[in-house]
């Protein structure tokens, strides 16, 4: 050591005492604490305007009958998807021309695939559900490029109602989820205002999804580890909503009570900042589709 070193030497046996106390300190002393999230308001969609914002939404095409039950009834028919007075209506009609599409009932829904893509954050969204029988809107995210397919490439679903329930389902799909449900559990229900208008949101930092209705906390899902199987929520996604019918997990629907609803006030985006530093964000396709 140093002869210039005040603690070392011939020190006296207060003075090192001292040091050992102050190099104690120096171990002990706590880390920064880290900043906090914060969810800063970045783009408000309120469907003012006379008619479907483009530059963000595009109509649901649905395949005409095929795929998935989710799709199976979707239809790009404009009379499904309306503006109406500073609101977005979604629907679900009984087929009154079974001669131009022989499905007994068609659905609207819009998304913002190919035009807007969201990378962490947090989406807020004030929505009225109709009580039906057959009735499943939907509020839910899916990532821009998928190359290992569903479910490995992730799911965030903010919520999906089953007929006249007076809760929604908030749940995460991944092929960790699809493989080991319940480790953790991968959803959860919250409950709404059935009739009246609720607030639904989903918080989604590089650790965390946590899913809000009416501003109460009611499901969280946190990352653990680095496998992609586990954790593939780290690339963009694009949100869509819509008002489906009909499938094995909604069961039958009723013709007879249609059509049915889903309203949707207005639509939040947020961007997720901790201290100075912004966490992901939003962005364009690099290669939009703009065609519907």
């Amino acid at each position: 050591m140093a002869r210039g070193n005040r603690c070392g030497g011939p020190a006296k046996a207060a003075l090192a005492l001292a040091c050992a106390a102050l190099a104690s300190f120096a171990f002990a002393a706590p880390a920064a604490k880290p900043a906090e999230d914060k969810w800063t308001l970045r783009y408000t969609e309120d469907f003012k305007g006379p008619k479907l914002n483009t530059k963000l939404w595009s109509r649901i095409p649905g395949q005409g009958g095929s795929g998935p039950d989710w799709l199976k009834n979707m239809s790009p028919r404009s009379d499904l998807v309306e503006v109406r007075g500073g609101v977005l209506v979604l629907k679900g009609v009984a087929n009154s021309d079974r001669e131009a599409d022989p499905r007994r009932v068609l659905t609207g829904g819009v998304s913002t695939k190919g035009r807007f893509n969201i990378k962490y954050g947090k989406v807020e969204a004030r929505v009225k559900l109709e009580d039906q029988k057959g009735a499943w809107p939907a509020i839910w995210m899916m990532p821009e490029r998928s190359p290992n397919g569903w479910p490995a490439d992730g799911e965030i679903d903010i919520i999906e109602r089953l007929n006249s329930d007076s809760f929604v389902y908030q749940t995460v799909h991944s092929s960790w989820t699809q493989h080991h449900p319940g480790d953790p559990p991968q959803g959860g229900k919250g409950e709404i205002k059935p009739g009246k208008w609720n607030v639904f949101s989903v918080e989604w930092s590089p650790e965390r999804i946590v899913w809000r209705v009416n501003g109460k906390e009611t499901h969280s899902y946190a990352k653990v580890g680095d496998s992609r199987e586990r954790w593939p929520w780290d690339t963009p996604f694009y949100l869509m909503i819509d008002m489906q019918l009909g499938g094995k997990w909604v069961g039958s629907i009723d013709e007879s009570t249609l059509p049915v609803e889903m309203q949707v006030d207005w639509v939040k985006f947020y961007q997720l900042e901790r201290g100075r530093e912004r966490i992901g964000g939003f962005s364009r396709p690099s290669n939009p589709d703009r065609s519907r």
